[in-house]
């Protein structure tokens, strides 16, 4: 509620009573009372009185009407140094200006269509325009350099892929040189072992023989086999040593190549990613603002809403999960400061999944349970509801510690933040709202059947699937508009941009809507022809015009740039 703005005069008498008016000139308020005495002197009748709602809209426009210098009020305007002065001024620097020198009042007249004002407006105009032409400039400059991050990423990963089915050929080429090899030498050695297991047996044999002629023969035939196995003995050991003589010992190393040994000494980087720098083409030029008193027309002044029918999608990056389970479940998702994306998968691990801007794993960040919906917080903070759980949790993701946890009676399951409050959509109860310590503030009244929530500022926006209904309230609970069309069938995540139009997914009618003027303007964004499938959640980043899209149960998501024409 706005400050309450007292009557001067009411005030200087000991009185509290309520400003109906404000005098601009007197720079006080003034009830009806005082305000019809303010008139009746002849000294104040031609002040000028405007109703204390149109002050409201100027309280803080900063318009100092005293003398920097002196502290007096600025009576007098010097035309020779275009400037508002105050009576001390007068004799200390402007007494050669006497000429010059006319009533602040006298300068100020027809000031609302004076080419000062014109220009000021058009220069204000001008300066929008050139600031969105920069933002444009820097959105394209990042999605430039976003495709360039992409194509040296990729030609990064390709020649590490080159690079490596090159090595895994070679080390296939080298492994069946040293099978080859060690194979021939092998079987070299295993047949010179068997003609010497083959003499062996020979020897063997006639020293048997030996020994049994000995023992049992008579002197002539032992004599006879002596000269005949002399001779056998003697051609054996000729043999033995022939074939010893061309025995070859086999030692086998290695020598690696000079170039992979030079990769390992040699090569400390895997490549140079340069940077050009250039200066852009700055649409800002010095304007002066000129002090003529002429009337012009006044110019119009810059829109400040959004048309949902100039509203457009770019497609930025398809999210392809890396499922962890039999089944996937998207059920929550967020967008980090960095650009990272947060989802919760409630059929799988009691895990949040982050991946970056560009659709790959980052890595799996542990919570208490199987999460149900998550918002963001602060630059490290997130929310997370744990539905059949029945609590939520306060959690610092880059410490991975939960800072708050906060348990109710009922389920628990859609969840946003706004404005330093937590609001919790719980079974049975409604939309409950928390501060940062936990402490209920509030419980909101709504259908018992929403699933899904957002806020800004003094706005609740809710989704009840089984109805197909969207519906807006205060966060005081009363309800302001809803929107309810055949084309949305099962309505579930829903997010609003910086003008509070609300984009909203059908689940079941497979599409993504936006929704403006209470709901009595909408268009159709995105359909089943660009790959809505049962889609689940959404989240949109104010900042940055993205918007993140899930699919319930296929493991994809998509990444649109919001655009407005």
């Amino acid at each position: 509620m706005a400050s309450f703005i007292p009557c001067g005069p009411c005030g200087h008498e000991g009185n509290t009573q309520n400003a109906e008016k404000w005098c601009t000139d007197c720079n006080e308020g003034f009830c009806n009372v005082c305000e019809k005495a303010h008139k009746s002197m002849r000294m104040s009748r031609d002040h000028n009185l405007i109703l204390i709602e149109d002050y409201r809209k100027i309280e803080n426009v900063n318009v100092c009407v005293q003398c920097e210098k002196h502290g007096s009020k600025l009576e007098m305007y010097c035309k020779i140094h275009e400037k508002a002065i105050c009576i001390a001024c007068f004799p200390t620097k402007h007494k050669d200006c006497s000429d010059a020198i006319i009533s602040l009042a006298e300068a100020a007249k027809n000031a609302k269509t004076s080419t000062a004002l014109t220009d000021l407006e058009h220069t204000i105009y001008e300066t929008l325009v050139n600031i969105q032409e920069c933002v444009n400039d820097r959105e394209a400059a990042t999605e430039k350099i976003e495709i360039q991050e992409k194509i040296i990423k990729k030609r990064i990963f390709d020649t590490r892929e080159t690079i490596n089915k090159h090595l895994d050929d070679l080390e296939r080429k080298l492994l069946n040189e040293l099978t080859t090899i060690y194979t021939s030498c092998k079987s070299n050695y295993g047949s010179i072992q068997n003609k010497l297991n083959e003499m062996e047996k020979e020897i063997k044999r006639l020293h048997e023989q030996t020994s049994q002629l000995k023992r049992f023969a008579p002197d002539i035939q032992v004599f006879l086999s002596t000269h005949q196995m002399n001779k056998e003995i003697h051609d054996e050991v000729k043999s033995i040593t022939k074939t010893l003589s061309s025995v070859m010992n086999y030692n086998i190393e290695i020598e690696i190549h000079q170039g992979i040994t030079s990769l390992l000494k040699d090569v400390d980087y895997f490549a140079r990613v340069k940077v050009d720098e250039s200066t852009i083409n700055c649409p800002f030029k010095d304007s002066k603002i000129d002090q003529a008193q002429i009337q012009v027309p006044t110019r119009q002044q810059v829109p400040t809403t959004r048309s949902v029918h100039n509203t457009k999608l770019k497609l930025r990056e398809k999210i392809t999960f890396e499922q962890k389970g039999k089944k996937i479940d998207i059920i929550g998702c967020a967008i980090l400061a960095n650009g990272n994306l947060l989802f919760a998968d409630n059929a799988g691990k009691n895990v949040l999944m982050e991946y970056n801007e560009f659709g790959l794993f980052i890595r799996d960040i542990p919570v208490s349970g199987k999460p149900w919906n998550l918002t963001v917080i602060e630059t490290d903070q997130i929310a997370v509801s744990y539905n059949t759980l029945k609590y939520i949790e306060v959690i610092d993701f880059t410490k991975m510690t939960v800072l708050k946890t906060v348990t109710f009676k009922n389920n628990c399951r859609g969840i946003s933040y706004s404005d330093g409050k937590i609001y919790v959509v719980v079974l049975r109860e409604g939309i409950v709202v928390l501060d940062m310590e936990g402490t209920t503030l509030d419980t909101i009244q709504c259908d018992m059947s929403v699933r899904n929530i957002t806020t800004i500022e003094d706005r609740i926006y809710y989704t009840v699937p089984f109805t197909s209904t969207v519906k807006c309230c205060t966060t005081t609970g009363n309800n302001i508009w809803n929107f309810k069309d055949t084309s949305l069938n099962s309505p579930g995540g829903i997010v609003t941009d910086s003008a509070e139009n609300v984009f909203v997914v059908g689940i079941l009618s497979d599409n993504l809507m936006i929704l403006q003027d209470d709901g009595k303007i909408n268009k159709t964004l995105l359909t089943k022809a660009d790959g809505l499938d049962k889609p689940s959640r959404l989240y949109y980043n104010k900042e940055t015009n993205i918007l993140l899209v899930c699919n319930k149960y296929n493991g994809i998501a998509f990444l649109y740039s919001v655009m407005f024409d």
